[in-house]
């Protein structure tokens, strides 16, 4: 999810790396993850994306220059400065925002810059955190090469799987060990259940998650292996993935668990048909992932997460923009949040994590989605780095 425009990504250095292993009350004990008063099992981890500044910064790195203007630091410095502090005490895993997908990693066949990617993974075993690995396959931010010809055109099927495989099995090899799961496979499904008619799907149909899976497995049996999406609570879409989980295990082929993007708002979703939505990928035989959580606080025209959806901006929308939350709508937003957590906590043996989409507030993607410019508060630290609860 969340393309270049709403930050870099969690970024990373060059060079081998082991991990050290360590208990999850081991790892915990050196930090303060306030979230565990919320989130009592300490079996679940708690995550948070970062951008490439932040990380960067926090290796003494220096910036690695995107030719992409739209890579943009989000926030201030002094905000990095705020979230360089909270992330390691706050958080025991790390998501890669942008640095692992395929055009940061492959703008070009054959050519690969593991930067980005490298210092992501740096950055993570220096405090001991798990790494987990966004998004090898996904429709946007794609190289062109994957689905391209050099003439423009689409590739062959044929093509397609030699392509995914190239890919897939450079990026799962450089990281093997190193990385705890991937999202192999992101944002495929619409909500009414049908497949997103992405390039992929045009050229190779549903095969192109299959064979995704079956590369990802194969060349790193030890990596969990996820299928991401947003708006998980929607009957249709639900339905869809629980029949690709099935097709997929019929066919020998191992997918570990289900992440449901989580991003919501104050009237949405139904926590019904979300709990709903767990229950019956538990009973598919997955796992189950909040891999990019926040609840904007806001006005919302739309409950999806499509980074191509845009809204006009205006007032009405942007209500808290002077930093004033009335205490009656921050305790809503607080108890929605902890019903939220109640879920978690009722399916914690298959809830394996809760990763929120950015570290504070300042540098969260949603004061720009679907409305650009607005002043939202969606995570569970402010602008200050103080926890909300």
């Amino acid at each position: 999810m969340n393309n270049h425009l709403l930050n870099g990504c969690i970024i990373g250095a060059f060079g081998l790396f082991t991990i050290t292993s360590c208990s999850a009350p081991e790892q915990e004990a050196s930090r303060n993850m306030q979230l565990r008063s919320l989130i009592p099992n300490e079996n679940i981890l708690i995550g948070a994306t970062v951008n490439q500044w932040l990380v960067a910064a926090d290796l003494e790195k220096d910036e690695h220059k995107l030719d992409d203007p739209s890579y943009e630091l989000v926030g201030s410095r002094n905000q990095m400065e705020i979230e360089m502090s909270v992330v390691p005490q706050e958080f025991n895993c790390v998501t890669s925002e942008n640095c692992m997908k395929s055009e940061v990693i492959a703008p070009k066949k054959g050519e690969f810059d593991w930067v980005l990617a490298d210092q992501f993974v740096e950055y993570a075993q220096k405090y001991n955190m798990t790494a987990i690995g966004h998004t090898p396959i996904w429709h946007s931010q794609a190289a062109i090469w994957l689905c391209h010809n050099e003439d423009g055109s689409l590739v062959s099927a044929d093509t397609l799987k030699a392509n995914i495989k190239e890919y897939i099995t450079a990026v799962y090899t450089r990281y093997k060990g190193k990385i705890k799961g991937y999202d192999v496979v992101n944002e495929a499904i619409e909500d009414d259940g049908s497949y997103r008619n992405s390039l992929f799907y045009q050229i190779m149909g549903e095969e192109f998650i299959d064979w995704s899976f079956q590369c990802a497995m194969e060349v790193d049996p030890d990596a969990e292996l996820y299928y991401n999406d947003y708006s998980m609570s929607a009957p249709g879409k639900r339905a869809t993935v629980v029949e690709m989980i099935k097709r997929l295990k019929s066919k020998g082929i191992r997918i570990d668990a289900v992440g449901l993007q989580t991003h919501i708002g104050m009237d949405f979703p139904d926590f019904a048909e979300y709990e709903k939505s767990i229950q019956d990928f538990i009973a598919a035989g997955v796992d189950v992932q909040l891999t990019e959580t926040d609840m904007s606080i806001l006005p919302n025209p739309y409950t999806g997460a499509d980074v191509a959806t845009r809204f006009e901006y205006t007032e009405e929308k942007d209500p808290y923009k002077n930093g004033v939350i009335p205490e009656e709508r921050l305790k809503e937003w607080q108890n929605r949040y902890k019903d939220l957590f109640a879920i978690v906590n009722k399916y914690s043996d298959h809830v394996k994590r809760v990763t929120f989409w950015g570290v504070t507030d300042a540098s969260s993607w949603k004061n720009d989605f679907p409305i650009k410019g607005r002043t939202d508060y969606p995570l569970p630290f402010g602008r200050d780095g103080k926890f909300k609860f």
